[in-house]
């Protein structure tokens, strides 16, 4: 056997474990399963949870078991469930963003879809640096994965290197829709479910996933999966990663990431992703760079220094000052303002930013410590009257 037939032996090993693993994946992943009634029942609890105030949400729940049941007879007999949607516009961090929310009927289905066939089939093909919408990872979990192999780097190169950061312009706006649907054909089996999912896909126009479905959230996850394999396992980079439409790869040479940028980009004309030029860029790793709305560098040791952006801290800052006008006006009330800045703040001490949550605890003390007690205060209180009792 010479080594073009070993080559051709080890492929065949490798494309019949692939089968093998793809075949345990889907194996039950079936239109009876996403119909099944304990299935729809625990998606329509799971469906309610933080909107359970709302009138739609109490009578579909009023009735649950009814509403349960029609919708499994429609997702057997084939019967088109989708209901149109909910649109409208909302401002996060000063960026301009679409929403196509779905009625809560059809965002039961959605949701048995998505946890019993496009997750179990589609999730465990993604690389561990994908972090976004995944159980355990999150904006939490990139971040600790980006310091440990900044460190990591550290110990073997010191502050040399590079890094390419990679945004996709308009992502969820632009998803190719011929693309989603290779996709959910490539992971499913169960020609019923390929249809039932390329409907959804559909229902949100020519171009584009809308903003609040979760399957179009798991299709966004996993649609630029090509890219992430090929970079960690055949580009030889020092480290990379991605979050949803942001990602990085770190390497010694700039001229190799910039061959990776070329590589990248023919991967995302195939997929039919656009990268956003203005925010693609190289930057030194001695320079420190943005990932996440969150700065990295390195410290005169070595250590690797996380902190929030200027503009994060001084939207704070002013939306502390706007919430003080509000609650003049009578149009906020102290506790939400509470709850708001204390979710703020949760957020800024798992960063090293000791000093900016310092900073920003005088400015609340100084707009509301008068009129509302601090954190924790009105426990301690309730247990000095108790104890006096």
């Amino acid at each position: 056997m010479n080594s073009d037939d070993r080559r051709a032996a080890r492929r065949a090993r490798r494309e019949e474990k692939r089968a093998r693993n793809r075949a345990e994946r889907i194996d039950g992943l079936t239109l009876e399963r996403i119909a099944d009634m304990d299935a729809l029942y625990d998606a329509a609890m799971k469906s309610r949870r933080g909107v359970s105030w709302k009138a739609s949400v109490q009578g579909y729940c009023l009735h649950v078991l009814g509403n349960v049941y029609k919708a499994r007879q429609d997702l057997l007999n084939g019967e088109d469930i989708r209901r149109g949607f909910h649109e409208f516009d909302l401002i996060e961090r000063g960026k301009l963003r679409h929403i196509s929310s779905v009625h809560f009927s059809e965002r039961v289905v959605h949701k048995s879809l998505s946890q019993n066939a496009l997750v179990p089939a589609i999730m465990p093909t993604l690389t561990a640096g994908n972090s976004a919408n995944m159980k355990g990872r999150g904006v939490d979990y990139a971040i600790a994965r980006l310091k440990n192999q900044l460190a990591r780097h550290y110990r073997r190169h010191g502050t040399d290197g590079y890094v390419l950061l990679v945004d996709f312009s308009d992502y969820f706006a632009r998803i190719d829709h011929d693309a989603a649907k290779r996709l959910v054909m490539k992971a499913l089996d169960d020609e019923r479910l390929v249809a039932l999912t390329n409907g959804l896909i559909d229902a949100c126009g020519d171009v584009g996933l809308g903003l609040g479905s979760e399957p179009n959230q798991i299709l966004a996850v996993a649609l630029p999966n090509p890219i992430d394999h090929w970079a960690e396992e055949m580009a030889g980079l020092e480290a990379t990663g991605r979050y949803m439409d942001d990602s990085y790869y770190i390497d010694m040479s700039k001229d190799k990431l910039k061959l990776v940028l070329a590589c990248i980009e023919i991967l995302c004309d195939d997929l039919g992703i656009t990268i956003n030029k203005k925010k693609t860029r190289i930057v030194k790793l001695s320079r420190g760079f943005r990932f996440l709305k969150k700065r990295f560098y390195y410290g005169p040791t070595g250590k690797v220094v996380v902190r929030p952006s200027r503009e994060a801290i001084t939207r704070e800052r002013r939306k502390l000052k706007a919430m003080r006008r509000m609650l003049d006006r009578g149009e906020i009330t102290l506790r939400q303002i509470n709850q708001s800045y204390q979710s703020w703040r949760g957020g800024m001490l798992r960063l090293d930013a000791h000093e900016t949550v310092l900073s920003m605890d005088r400015l609340y003390k100084e707009l509301f410590v008068n009129e509302y007690p601090p954190p924790g205060a009105e426990i301690l209180t309730l247990t000095r009257l108790k104890a006096a009792a």
